[in-house]
């Protein structure tokens, strides 16, 4: 039994040498994830933020998958546009071939818009979020690619939009 309890202590000792260290005060280290094997490496939160900002603002839909795209960008504006809960249309902006969406006018800390140009396999989209009075331009990317990845994927991060 001393021996069994010997060259478990022995792997463990090396196991424990060869693991990365978490940061001090860490998630990690409070709970001793290493010691137990366990990797922590982020909370939920900071791993949707990541994979969120990870999308581009500017990206191609094809032909077939616009029209859902599309009804998808109107949706996020009608709903989650504003800071009220008021459901408001979105402005319709048509500049030559370009046609764009925006939220509308309101105190909000941020404005929205999207706009589509038509190329040969479909169309390319560019997705922005303008911070306005009170807000900040790391929401405001955060915001646009959250924007972008639910027109582009239908995948919306409700808890990371702030108005």
């Amino acid at each position: 039994m001393k021996r069994i309890s010997a060259i478990c202590l022995v792997i463990l000792a090396l196991s424990a040498c060869s693991t990365q260290r978490s940061q001090r005060g860490s998630l990690a280290d409070l709970s001793q994830a290493s010691a137990h094997g366990l990797e922590v490496e982020a909370t939920p939160e900071e791993q949707a933020r990541d994979e969120v900002m990870s999308t581009p603002t500017e990206f191609e839909v094809s032909i077939e998958h616009d029209r859902y795209a599309w009804e998808r960008a109107r949706f996020f504006l009608e709903k989650y546009s504003s800071p009220d809960s008021e459901t408001h249309n979105p402005v319709v902006k048509i500049v030559g071939s370009r046609r764009g969406l925006a939220s509308p006018p309101t105190n909000g800390s941020y404005s929205y818009e999207v706009f589509k140009d038509f190329h040969p396999d479909g169309y390319r989209y560019s997705v922005q979020c303008i911070p306005g009075p009170g807000g900040e331009i790391r929401q405001a990317l955060l915001n646009a690619s959250n924007f972008a990845r639910f027109i582009r994927d239908g995948k919306l991060e409700v808890s990371l939009l702030s108005q």
